[in-house]
């Protein structure tokens, strides 16, 4: 087997390996067909909630959305709330009161 060098990043360092990057929660590795399919939801219904949210989708490479496990989290929670019968600004604001909430929380168990 050859040995194969790693493609170099936008910024010309090495790119970091496949298990890197299947690792990291932060890396968008889903098109919008397989986190609606994780979902269970439409990929219509996904686009629309990623804009509710304004969700930063990553296109990486072919002008395709990605979305990152972290992502899939968000949007499921955002789920969660759509079913309990929450508009789209109001997931949204929920949201963002949620992770101020947890932000403080950290905080306080460092100190």
């Amino acid at each position: 087997m050859s040995a194969r060098r790693a493609a170099p990043g936008s910024d010309g360092s090495p790119s970091r390996s496949w298990r890197a990057r299947l690792a990291d929660p932060d890396e968008p590795l889903y098109t919008v067909a397989v986190a609606a399919d994780l979902l269970a939801v439409g990929t219509q219904a996904l686009r629309r909630l990623g804009e509710a949210l304004d969700h930063d989708e990553r296109r990486p490479s072919g002008n395709q959305r990605r979305y990152s496990r972290n992502d899939l989290e968000l949007l499921s929670r955002a789920l969660e709330l759509q079913d309990d019968g929450h508009a789209a600004a109001s997931i949204h604001r929920i949201m963002e009161l949620e992770q101020q909430v947890g932000e403080s929380r950290s905080t306080r168990r460092r100190r």
